[in-house]
């Protein structure tokens, strides 16, 4: 799950899968965060200018009523991986 440095690759980005979160909770909206980690991937793929304070600063909508998206606390793991690695 690491690269040559020790941080998180693209590839780990992309392959990486989310529980829903508990019944009762929405989490954060599955296209929402498919789309950012699309642009965390670009970058950890060397393209794009994502920085720390992007991914830090980042907040995702709740999908719509009814609908239960990611985990959030396995969302905002990964999140903090990212910045470790970005600030490599």
């Amino acid at each position: 799950m690491t690269g040559m440095t020790g941080g998180l690759t693209a590839e780990d980005v992309r392959s990486t899968e989310f529980s829903k979160p508990p019944l009762g909770k929405r989490g954060y909206d599955k296209k929402s965060v498919d789309d950012f980690l699309a642009l965390v991937a670009r970058r950890l793929d060397g393209r794009g200018h994502l920085g720390p304070d992007d991914v830090r600063n980042i907040v995702f909508p709740k999908p719509p009523m009814f609908q239960r998206g990611y985990n959030e606390d396995d969302v905002d793991a990964l999140l903090d991986a990212v910045v470790v690695t970005l600030e490599r």
